[in-house]
Parts: structure tokens; sequence; C-alpha cells
């Protein structure tokens, strides 16, 4: 039925008006229905030259409108669907057609500028921000929906940038479905959380590498907000000595991970670079004489020969770690303890011969002690299986392209002051490289907490942590304070990210 017979409202058709033809809707790729999110409708007759109906999220993408006639030879009509529609169609067009459901993947190129081409394609528009980020080696993507508009921010070196492009409140909706599509979500629904993950491929300088992207979509009253970690391949080949350990924290952290048995976790908030630590420890391990067995939430990076396992409805971090003590592990790596369970089993497989890696949010190292107390850990337990703690922050390095010498602030003053101590600061003024921030890249700042016979007496005997931590201060161990510190002394990175990232009481620890 010729479309100009049809009713539509605001532009939009329903699904029902028309004829879906399995010989019809197969004149188009599956996989390229499912990338671009389009579906031939009606009979096509493959000897007419009259136009055909193609199902589209947006009847204005003037180059995907394009190629679909390109590949057709044929004029197409443009017919505005929903989401649900067109991916309804597909199915159903592909219903008795043996499909490989390979997952979709992305091919990413580096982007120096966003186009704001009104014609752009909604997948073109996606591949070019993901393009940007990659490029800009942003660590997350958010498109937030508000009243009259829509912000895109890249996280660069830990910190939100707002970032000009040509996603808008009149194409978020395609934007969003085109996600959604990307990661094998419902489409349909808009009002509930979602959780998923994109596949990418990363060429430059012909070389290509695989990128995946961590996405969670929630719905919200302007719109869906979308979220995206970005998970570079390139990340987990770090090695220790390359995150920035000083020469101290690096022979004790790389003595302990060949230890073999005990526990060692690393601490701190979300996105201090606690799992690109752990994995650069199993780097110091790996090999064919060592099986190792990791669950993660999600697995981010996979580490060729390492068993991996992903946390999901049936199995979970305790689950996993039960079921790896019948395998023969000799390390096991668990992403996160946050309950008893897991904090229970993964001390006692460190108790019986193996060597257990994991994850803690606490403030500090020896705040490992009392947190896992309370997930209920027996202190002798306790005191018997951890080998170390190690706490660490992330710190933006200033730019080594336009770096200059700064003068004292009111902050500064006073830790000079209270330490007896001055030398030369330095802040990068801004230039095109560090794109105008004064920072260019991060680095780690961390804190040891080495567990020994008279540190295991003060857990067993219930010791509170200011007491242990004094006690360890007094034995030289150097807080995230100090090594921040010596960092600002090299001109590596400021006070002003000492103060971001540090917790208050280590940095007024020394000032007391």
């Amino acid at each position: 039925m010729p479309i100009d017979d049809l009713e539509n409202t605001e532009g939009f058709y329903e699904l029902s008006q028309f004829t879906i033809d399995e010989k019809s809707v197969q004149l188009l790729d599956y996989k390229f229905c499912m990338q671009n999110f389009v579906v031939v409708l009606d009979i096509v007759d493959p000897s007419g030259q009259e136009s055909i109906s193609v199902g589209m999220l947006d009847t204005e993408e003037i180059q995907l409108i394009g190629e679909i006639e390109k590949i057709l030879q044929r004029p197409i009509q443009p017919v505005r669907l929903n989401g649900y529609e067109i991916k309804k169609a597909i199915d159903i067009g592909y219903a008795h057609y043996e499909i490989h459901h390979e997952k979709l993947k992305l091919s990413l190129l580096p982007i120096q500028e966003l186009s704001f081409d009104p014609d752009l394609s909604a997948a073109q528009r996606i591949n070019d921000i993901l393009g940007r980020a990659i490029t800009l080696k942003a660590s997350d993507v958010h498109i937030e929906c508000f009243e009259g508009d829509v912000d895109v921010r890249f996280r660069i070196d830990g910190i939100l940038h707002q970032i000009n492009t040509s996603i808008h409140k009149d194409n978020i909706a395609n934007i969003i479905s085109r996600l959604k599509i990307l990661s094998d979500l419902d489409i349909s629904e808009r009002r509930a959380a979602q959780d998923g993950r994109i596949y990418a491929t990363f060429e430059a300088n012909k070389e290509a590498r695989p990128i995946d992207f961590r996405l969670s979509i929630l719905p919200g009253p302007f719109g869906e907000d979308a979220v995206l970690r970005v998970l570079d391949s390139e990340k987990p080949s770090i090695g220790l000595e390359n995150l920035g350990f000083s020469e101290q924290i690096l022979g004790q952290f790389q003595a302990m991970v060949k230890n073999p048995e005990g526990m060692i976790l690393v601490t701190g908030p979300s996105g201090c670079g606690k799992t690109t630590t752990l994995y650069a420890g199993l780097g110091e391990v790996k090999s064919e004489q060592v099986k190792i067995l990791t669950v993660e939430d999600p697995i981010e990076y996979v580490i060729p020969k390492v068993n991996q396992k992903q946390v999901g409805a049936r199995m979970n971090f305790a689950d996993y770690a039960r079921a790896f003590l019948r395998q023969d592990p000799d390390i096991m790596l668990i992403g996160e303890i946050r309950d008893d369970e897991t904090a229970g089993v993964a001390l006692r497989a460190a108790q019986t011969g193996h060597l257990v890696l994991g994850t803690l949010h606490t403030n500090d190292s020896v705040g490992t002690v009392s947190r896992l107390k309370v997930l209920g850990i027996n202190p002798a337990l306790l005191s018997d299986s951890l080998l170390c703690s190690l706490s660490q922050r992330l710190v933006r390095k200033v730019c080594q392209y336009c770096k200059v010498e700064e003068k004292q602030d009111s902050f500064s003053k006073e830790i000079f002051k209270c330490l007896k101590h001055s030398f030369s600061l330095f802040h990068g003024q801004g230039c095109e490289k560090c794109r105008r921030t004064g920072y260019y890249g991060r680095i780690g700042i961390f804190e040891l907490f080495v567990n020994n016979q008279e540190v295991a007496d003060m857990i067993s005997a219930d010791a509170p942590d200011y007491k242990i931590r004094q006690f360890v201060r007094q034995q030289g161990m150097s807080s995230m304070f100090d090594d921040a510190f010596s960092k600002i002394k090299a001109g590596i990175t400021t006070f002003d990210e000492l103060r971001r990232t540090v917790p208050y009481q280590i940095i007024n620890e020394p000032l007391i």
C-alpha cells in the first residue's frame, strides 16, 4: 500500500499497517539490519522499479538512506517505526533463516574532530563519539538527558570534561536504541535500568586492537541516561614497574605476589585502578606451571591462559570461590570481597595453601583489618592468612609539555612549615597536548601494609586500627601522603591532586 494512504501520528507508522515478508526482509543482510536498525517492509517485486518501503528509527538519516538504496538498487521510502517494531519485523523476517548470532562488533577509528552533519546516522554518531573517547584516552563516556538538552562528558584522567557533540534531545532516543541493540538489551524497556556490553575493534597506525564498552542504561524524567566504561585491551599489559610504585613498595609487593599462599588485598574507591594492579600482579606469576582462576563482575579484560569466570544470576563470588577449591588452583583472584560469605571462603582458601588476590573498599591499607572484622572474620584467622593490603589512588600527572614553576599557596605553605621542608612546585599552564588542563596522564600513589608477626599478634588481640597504624608507621610504613609527597617533590603531580584524591585523615596524619 502506498505510504501516502496510511495514517500516522507525528510521523510514526504502526507495524500492523505493513506486510512482513521473509524474502523481502532478507533483501538486507541480517547483520546490516541489526547494526543500523532498518527492515524492508511489504512484499517487494524483484523485477519491479517502484520504491521500497524501509522501516527506520530516523527517516532523516540521508547517508543511511543512500547506503540502503545502493544495496537494493532501488529508491526507498523511509518509514518511521519505533525500535521495538523494527526488531519484531527483523525477527519475523529471519525466523526460519539460520543465523550465526555472532556478537555485533563496532569498527572504530581515531577521531580528531566530531562531525555536526545533520544527516549523520545514529550509528555514525556513536562510532565517532566512541572513537573520539578512545583517541582522548577517556575511561568513561557519560550521556545525560536534561529537560532542554543532552550533555556528553568524557572522564579523562579521572575528571569529567564536557564534549560538544551532535547529540541532542531530538535524536537521543535513536542513540540510546542503537546502544541497546549493540549490547543486546531490551530496546522496548524504558522504565528499568539495564546493563550490557559492546564489543569493538579500534584501528590506529595500521594496527587493530579489541576494545569493549561496559554499558549502563538508567531511566529518568527526561529520557534514558547512558554511561559507557571504556575497557581498552592495552591497559592490562602494564607491568607492576609501570604503575608508579616506589622502589621499596615495588620490591615488597613483588615478593608478596610470589608467595605460595595467603591473601593479598588491593583497596580503594571505584576507578582507582585496583583491577589494573591485580592484573599486573598476575602478570608477575602467570606461567604454564601455575593454574590461575579468577571470578569478576564483569570480566574487564581477557588475560590469555588465565581461567576467568563471570558472576551471574546462578553463581555469585562466594559460589565461584567455593567451586574453585575443587579445581586444584594455585592462585585465585576474587574481583570484589563485598560480603561475609565471600570473605570467609577467601580467607579459608588463603589458609589452605592457595594465594588469594582480591579487592576491598577501605579508606587506607590498615582499614582492611576492621573491614574484614565487620564482615565476620575471626581475628585469629585474619592474622594468620593476610599477607598484605595495598591501598591506592590515581593522581593526574603534570603535563611535561607545558610544565612551569608555581608559587606556594596556603596549603603547601602549611605543609612545608609542619614538615620543616620546602622545595620548588610545578604545574601545567595548559597546552594542546593536555587539552588546556595542565595535566597529562595519571600515576598511582600507594600505601602497602605488610603483616608480620608483631602485627599479627596485634590483630589477634583485636587491637583497633589506629593502634596498628601507629605501630606500622613507626616501623617505617610509607603512607599515601608520603608517596604523593615524593611525587610532588619530583614535579610529577601537585598538592591539588593530593587533596583531591587522598582522605583528609591521611593528609593530616604527619601534620599533627
